[in-house]
């Protein structure tokens, strides 16, 4: 049997019910592991992940069924419930094209490209084991600095993104006019993040400065999670919204 990559999570001598253990452990889950995102694993495959019984399995799913985090359809498995589904697009847009959309006249520079050890949320996310190419974009207009992006790829594909490229060429365009890769979905979640010193000497703000991030992860047709990004601004230099289908649309000032 494969190793139970979660039973550490678990205290089987606990006063809490072990199929409580694990309901709960699944909705931490939710939105944030590429497995969890809109359909979970298999009964079987859960089983093997927590080192558990089908029977306690299927208790944790059941209890989270009842409280519509998750929905359990016969003959077609459990999938995750309206209220807790992540924003999904169909199409994705660089931060560039957003951008020009508006009217503006942007800048894009490379910041930073090399190889390096990737957070273990994107090791998470693009089922990684080794190190990701990683690429920091900075973008301004005649007003000054707009946004920085930051990019994580597997390192299967370094070879195809050259500094060069990367420098002149949006990660959007990368993927569907360079790789030819041909978009499945993407899952964007929006929250803060704290101005590394990097980024905020770009932005001419304050290490430690709070940051409106817009999270991507790509998942492109036979090839899996693909691509791993973040958008950081300022407050009030974008607002954006998700549709009731899961489209962001970016509104207000840019």
């Amino acid at each position: 049997m494969p190793h139970a990559v979660f039973s550490s999570d678990l205290d089987p001598n606990g006063p809490t019910p072990l199929y409580l253990q694990v309901g709960h452990h699944i909705s931490g889950l939710i939105g944030k592991d590429s497995r969890f995102m809109d359909r979970l694993p298999s009964e079987a495959e859960l089983c093997q992940m927590y080192g558990v019984s089908r029977i306690t399995v299927r208790q944790a799913l059941s209890y989270l069924a009842e409280r519509d985090v998750v929905v359990r359809q016969h003959g077609r498995g459990t999938f995750v419930g309206a209220l807790h589904r992540p924003g999904r697009q169909q199409t994705i847009h660089s931060f560039f094209e957003i951008l020009a959309g508006k009217g503006l006249s942007p800048e894009m520079t490379l910041l930073d490209y090399r190889m390096r050890q990737p957070p273990e949320e994107v090791a998470k996310a693009l089922s990684l084991k080794d190190d990701a190419l990683f690429i920091r974009r900075g973008y301004r207009s005649e007003q000054g600095p707009l946004g920085v992006t930051e990019v994580f790829y597997p390192a299967s594909l370094v070879r195809m993104v050259t500094p060069e490229l990367a420098g002149r060429t949006t990660s959007t365009s990368i993927l569907q006019d360079i790789f030819k890769f041909r978009i499945s979905h993407a899952d964007v979640s929006i929250g803060l993040s704290r101005a590394s010193q990097n980024v905020a000497e770009w932005l001419k703000v304050d290490p430690g400065t709070a940051l409106m991030r817009i999270k991507r992860v790509t998942t492109c047709v036979g090839q899996g999670a693909c691509e791993y990004s973040r958008l950081l601004v300022t407050e009030g230099t974008a607002d954006f919204r998700i549709t009731a289908e899961g489209e962001m649309l970016s509104e207000g000032a840019l």
